[in-house]
Protein backbone atom coordinates (compact mmCIF):
# COMPACT_ATOMS: atom_id res chain seq x y z
CA UNK A 1 0.00 0.00 0.00
CA UNK A 2 1.20 3.31 -1.50
CA UNK A 3 1.89 6.30 1.91
CA UNK A 4 -0.17 9.10 2.02
CA UNK A 5 0.82 12.38 3.38
CA UNK A 6 -1.47 14.26 5.85
CA UNK A 7 -1.92 17.20 6.98
CA UNK A 8 0.90 18.67 9.60
CA UNK A 9 -2.23 19.50 12.18
CA UNK A 10 -2.60 15.47 12.14
CA UNK A 11 1.06 14.74 13.03
CA UNK A 12 1.20 17.40 15.50
CA UNK A 13 -1.33 16.19 17.34
CA UNK A 14 -0.60 12.25 17.19
CA UNK A 15 3.28 13.41 18.48
CA UNK A 16 2.01 16.04 20.80
CA UNK A 17 -0.49 13.61 22.42
CA UNK A 18 2.64 10.78 23.11
CA UNK A 19 4.93 14.07 24.59
CA UNK A 20 1.66 14.43 26.77
CA UNK A 21 1.46 11.32 28.02
CA UNK A 22 4.69 10.65 28.79
CA UNK A 23 5.96 10.76 33.05
CA UNK A 24 7.61 13.63 34.04
CA UNK A 25 7.95 15.22 37.24
CA UNK A 26 5.86 18.41 38.59
CA UNK A 27 7.08 21.78 37.80
CA UNK A 28 9.68 23.03 40.36
CA UNK A 29 10.11 18.88 42.07
CA UNK A 30 13.13 19.49 43.98
CA UNK A 31 14.33 16.28 43.13
CA UNK A 32 16.03 13.12 45.67
CA UNK A 33 19.25 11.96 46.55
CA UNK A 34 20.24 7.86 46.27
CA UNK A 35 23.33 5.66 47.11
CA UNK A 36 24.14 4.47 43.48
CA UNK A 37 25.70 0.89 43.25
CA UNK A 38 27.67 0.53 40.12
CA UNK A 39 28.22 -3.14 39.06
CA UNK A 40 30.43 -4.24 36.31
CA UNK A 41 30.53 -7.97 34.65
CA UNK A 42 34.27 -7.37 33.54
CA UNK A 43 36.39 -7.13 35.72
CA UNK A 44 33.50 -8.12 38.38
CA UNK A 45 33.08 -5.37 41.09
CA UNK A 46 30.38 -3.29 43.02
CA UNK A 47 31.41 0.46 43.79
CA UNK A 48 28.95 3.04 45.62
CA UNK A 49 28.34 6.69 45.65
CA UNK A 50 26.45 9.05 46.60
CA UNK A 51 24.18 10.71 44.06
CA UNK A 52 21.71 13.90 43.52
CA UNK A 53 19.50 14.80 41.14
CA UNK A 54 18.33 18.35 41.07
CA UNK A 55 17.42 19.03 37.66
CA UNK A 56 17.28 17.68 34.48
CA UNK A 57 20.60 17.06 33.81
CA UNK A 58 21.77 18.24 37.09
CA UNK A 59 23.70 15.40 38.36
CA UNK A 60 25.86 15.22 41.29
CA UNK A 61 27.83 12.07 42.07
CA UNK A 62 29.89 12.10 45.21
CA UNK A 63 31.72 8.63 45.23
CA UNK A 64 31.90 6.49 48.77
CA UNK A 65 34.48 3.81 47.08
CA UNK A 66 37.56 4.51 44.97
CA UNK A 67 36.04 4.67 41.01
CA UNK A 68 37.48 4.89 38.02
CA UNK A 69 37.76 7.84 36.06
CA UNK A 70 35.74 5.93 33.05
CA UNK A 71 33.49 4.37 35.80
CA UNK A 72 32.02 7.67 37.06
CA UNK A 73 31.78 9.04 33.63
CA UNK A 74 29.73 6.66 32.49
CA UNK A 75 27.78 6.99 35.86
CA UNK A 76 27.02 10.44 35.69
CA UNK A 77 26.37 10.04 32.59
CA UNK A 78 23.41 7.60 32.67
CA UNK A 79 22.35 9.40 35.55
CA UNK A 80 22.39 12.73 34.21
CA UNK A 81 19.94 10.85 31.38
CA UNK A 82 17.58 9.31 33.79
CA UNK A 83 17.36 13.17 34.88
CA UNK A 84 16.06 14.34 31.69
CA UNK A 85 13.62 11.25 31.25
CA UNK A 86 12.04 12.18 34.53
CA UNK A 87 11.94 16.06 34.16
CA UNK A 88 10.94 15.56 30.95
CA UNK A 89 10.62 18.71 28.67
CA UNK A 90 7.55 21.03 27.29
CA UNK A 91 6.76 20.01 23.68
CA UNK A 92 6.00 23.29 22.35
CA UNK A 93 9.73 24.14 22.65
CA UNK A 94 11.43 20.95 21.55
CA UNK A 95 9.64 18.61 18.97
CA UNK A 96 6.93 20.69 18.41
CA UNK A 97 8.51 24.09 17.32
CA UNK A 98 9.34 22.18 13.84
CA UNK A 99 7.11 21.90 11.06
CA UNK A 100 5.71 17.86 10.69
CA UNK A 101 3.86 16.31 8.55
CA UNK A 102 2.35 12.00 9.10
CA UNK A 103 2.59 9.06 6.97
CA UNK A 104 -0.13 7.29 7.89
CA UNK A 105 0.73 3.84 5.68
CA UNK A 106 0.08 0.88 7.67
CA UNK A 107 2.99 -0.11 10.43
CA UNK A 108 3.36 -2.13 13.34
CA UNK A 109 4.94 0.69 14.99
CA UNK A 110 2.66 3.19 14.17
CA UNK A 111 2.40 6.25 11.86
CA UNK A 112 5.25 7.59 10.89
CA UNK A 113 5.79 11.85 11.96
CA UNK A 114 8.53 13.58 10.13
CA UNK A 115 10.33 16.63 11.20
CA UNK A 116 11.21 18.63 8.48
CA UNK A 117 12.98 21.84 9.13
CA UNK A 118 14.70 19.79 12.13
CA UNK A 119 18.34 19.97 11.69
CA UNK A 120 18.93 16.15 12.45
CA UNK A 121 15.79 15.02 10.46
CA UNK A 122 14.13 13.34 13.30
CA UNK A 123 11.28 10.95 12.90
CA UNK A 124 9.02 9.03 15.22
CA UNK A 125 6.30 6.56 15.42
CA UNK A 126 3.71 6.57 17.57
CA UNK A 127 1.47 3.70 18.95
CA UNK A 128 -1.62 4.23 21.95
CA UNK A 129 0.01 7.46 22.47
CA UNK A 130 3.43 6.14 23.15
CA UNK A 131 6.72 6.74 21.00
CA UNK A 132 7.45 3.28 19.46
CA UNK A 133 10.84 4.48 17.31
CA UNK A 134 12.81 7.48 17.04
CA UNK A 135 15.42 8.45 14.17
CA UNK A 136 17.85 11.34 13.91
CA UNK A 137 21.22 11.98 11.88
CA UNK A 138 24.04 13.99 13.21
CA UNK A 139 26.27 14.46 10.47
CA UNK A 140 27.33 10.62 9.21
CA UNK A 141 26.09 9.10 11.91
CA UNK A 142 22.38 7.96 12.18
CA UNK A 143 20.74 6.90 15.48
CA UNK A 144 17.54 4.98 15.78
CA UNK A 145 16.03 3.91 19.02
CA UNK A 146 13.45 1.21 19.57
CA UNK A 147 11.80 0.89 22.86
CA UNK A 148 9.80 -2.62 23.30
CA UNK A 149 8.50 -1.79 26.87
CA UNK A 150 7.79 0.84 28.64
CA UNK A 151 6.88 1.39 32.69
CA UNK A 152 3.28 2.52 32.91
CA UNK A 153 1.58 4.50 35.66
CA UNK A 154 -2.20 3.93 37.37
CA UNK A 155 -2.92 7.13 35.19
CA UNK A 156 -1.73 5.75 32.07
CA UNK A 157 1.51 7.82 31.82
CA UNK A 158 4.66 6.16 30.57
CA UNK A 159 8.49 5.98 30.69
CA UNK A 160 10.02 3.65 28.50
CA UNK A 161 11.34 0.46 30.26
CA UNK A 162 13.22 -1.78 27.81
CA UNK A 163 14.68 -0.08 24.46
CA UNK A 164 17.43 -0.30 21.90
CA UNK A 165 19.61 2.18 20.35
CA UNK A 166 21.67 1.95 17.17
CA UNK A 167 24.39 3.79 15.71
CA UNK A 168 25.20 3.53 11.99
CA UNK A 169 27.41 5.30 9.81
CA UNK A 170 26.47 6.09 6.04
CA UNK A 171 29.57 4.19 4.74
CA UNK A 172 28.87 1.11 6.88
CA UNK A 173 26.24 -1.42 6.74
CA UNK A 174 26.50 -2.94 9.95
CA UNK A 175 26.18 -0.84 13.69
CA UNK A 176 28.85 1.07 15.17
CA UNK A 177 27.25 0.28 18.14
CA UNK A 178 24.40 -1.07 19.67
CA UNK A 179 23.02 -0.39 23.13
CA UNK A 180 20.48 -2.02 24.86
CA UNK A 181 18.85 -0.70 28.04
CA UNK A 182 16.92 -1.95 30.83
CA UNK A 183 15.53 0.73 33.34
CA UNK A 184 13.33 -0.23 36.54
CA UNK A 185 11.63 2.14 38.37
CA UNK A 186 10.05 2.93 41.77
CA UNK A 187 7.64 4.57 43.56
CA UNK A 188 8.45 7.10 46.39
CA UNK A 189 6.54 9.57 47.99
CA UNK A 190 3.96 10.33 45.42
CA UNK A 191 6.77 9.93 42.07
CA UNK A 192 8.72 7.41 40.83
CA UNK A 193 12.75 7.39 40.80
CA UNK A 194 15.10 5.19 39.05
CA UNK A 195 15.69 1.75 40.68
CA UNK A 196 17.74 0.26 38.43
CA UNK A 197 19.53 1.09 34.59
CA UNK A 198 21.07 -1.74 33.01
CA UNK A 199 23.37 -1.32 29.57
CA UNK A 200 24.80 -4.08 27.34
CA UNK A 201 26.75 -2.58 24.94
CA UNK A 202 28.23 -4.00 21.50
CA UNK A 203 30.64 -1.96 18.94
CA UNK A 204 31.67 -2.80 15.22
CA UNK A 205 33.82 -5.30 16.61
CA UNK A 206 31.84 -7.38 18.67
CA UNK A 207 32.88 -6.69 22.05
CA UNK A 208 30.40 -6.48 24.38
CA UNK A 209 30.00 -4.72 28.08
CA UNK A 210 27.65 -4.66 30.71
CA UNK A 211 27.39 -2.35 33.47
CA UNK A 212 24.52 -1.94 35.61
CA UNK A 213 23.33 0.69 38.15
CA UNK A 214 21.40 0.07 41.82
CA UNK A 215 19.99 3.11 43.64
CA UNK A 216 18.65 2.60 46.94
CA UNK A 217 18.22 4.65 50.14
CA UNK A 218 16.52 7.25 47.96
CA UNK A 219 15.61 10.52 49.98
CA UNK A 220 13.81 12.72 48.48
CA UNK A 221 14.80 16.78 48.70
CA UNK A 222 12.94 19.58 50.02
Amino acid sequence: MSSTSETAPSAVALLGAAFAHRYRYRSGFPGWRATAVLQREAPRSALRAHVEVTGPGQVQVDPIDAISVHDAEWLLQEVRAMSRTLYGHDFEVGEGRFAMSLDSSPHVLGPLIVLHDDPHDATFRVRRHRVTLATRRNGSLHETVRVDRWHVRPDGRWLPAQWTADVRSAQLERPLRTDRYWDVFWPLGGVVVPQLRRVETVDDLGIKLVHAVHLRDWRLLA
